[in-house]
């Protein structure tokens, strides 16, 4: 797409998310083209990447960036290269056959389900990891990680209300048992899946919500935390069974957002579920789908400039930079 095409204007953002991105984003309505030139012809001056360059792929890399150019660069790139490159995770990005059963199974499950967009614009996305919803022995875990990745994540990156007001991710532990845990004790699992999660994904990560934890969460938390970034690290929040600190923790318009499973006044979770599909097969998600699979990365053509922008999937306990921060695998005790 050339320069003068799909030239952003904010059309259709709300006037309160447009001076939260001033606030807190430093975007400067009078310079966001700029900006947005400059991102293009970096992008277009880098050998080994082939991807979309119109305003809107390359304006959300500069909102999660805070429109620092050399970290937009840096998202750009880590993006790319996760997606398709081998020094990625590319078998997490081939197109899904419609009819995968793994696909087809992850279309009925509580899990990646939109809740909506709280009072401060911030999405919440669900998660409910009990024995009737995700049944690891059914398909490969890398499987669900795909079916994830290709139905939610790529659609939720375009909403500009998300570029601008971020994520809160609420996960459900109700009822999980012990095999829903065993696929964290991969310790190359944990980090390819933080590594797209922290440094490649334009997403900004307001919270991570746990609700319903058993002892067993504690046992997880000491397999994630020393990969965390500290920033996540903080944005943690545990609410064990307690309903009111739930609600605190979506943030304000709960009782709008939590289906009545979760005590608020949502559609019914069912509901909500059959919503990821419809999205899914929209012709604006295939849109983006299609256009997304079309980026490429030559590491033969890679500048020794970029060559350490994403790190190695190998642990490196004396690399402070590799993960989020150093620390021990520990392996998951579930016996």
């Amino acid at each position: 797409m050339s320069e003068g095409e799909n030239v952003y204007n904010y059309e259709g953002v709300d006037p309160k998310d447009k001076k939260k991105a001033q606030k807190e984003l430093h975007e400067n309505p009078d310079q966001v083209r700029a900006h947005i030139a400059s991102l293009r012809r970096w992008v277009t001056s880098a050998p080994h990447l082939t991807c979309p360059t119109d305003d809107a792929f390359l304006l959300r890399f500069l909102r999660t960036a805070k429109f620092d150019q050399s970290r937009a660069q840096q998202l750009v790139d880590n993006f790319c290269t996760v997606r398709s490159s081998p020094r990625g995770s590319p078998e997490w990005f081939e197109p899904l056959r419609p009819d995968l059963p793994a696909l087809e199974h992850y279309f009925t499950l509580p899990l990646g389900v939109l809740l909506g967009f709280n009072d401060d614009g911030e999405a919440v996305l669900y998660f409910l990891l009990r024995e009737c919803a995700y049944e690891p022995d059914m398909f490969p875990f890398e499987d669900f990680i795909r079916c994830m990745i290709r139905s939610s994540a790529e659609r939720l990156l375009s909403d500009q209300r998300l570029q601008i007001n971020g994520v809160r991710m609420l996960v459900d532990y109700r009822g999980a048992g012990q095999r829903h845990y065993r696929p964290w004790e991969d310790p190359k699992l944990l980090v390819r899946v933080l590594r797209l999660w922290q440094d490649a994904l334009p997403m900004r990560n307001k919270a991570i919500i746990h609700y319903n934890e058993s002892h067993m969460v504690d046992l997880l938390m000491k397999i994630f935390l020393p990969f965390l970034k500290e920033k996540v690290r903080r944005r943690i929040i545990r609410c064990g069974a307690n309903s009111s600190k739930l609600k605190q923790a979506v943030g304000p318009g709960a009782d709008r957002l939590l289906p009545p499973e979760l005590g608020g006044q949502n559609r019914p979770m069912a509901e909500l579920i059959a919503d990821k599909a419809r999205q899914y097969n929209s012709e604006s998600a295939m849109q983006e789908r299609r256009r997304l699979d079309q980026i490429r990365v030559d590491e033969a053509l890679r500048p020794a400039a970029t060559k350490n922008y994403l790190k190695s999937t190998e642990i490196d306990s004396t690399d402070s930079t590799s993960v989020g921060l150093t620390g021990t695998f520990t392996k998951l005790d579930v016996s």
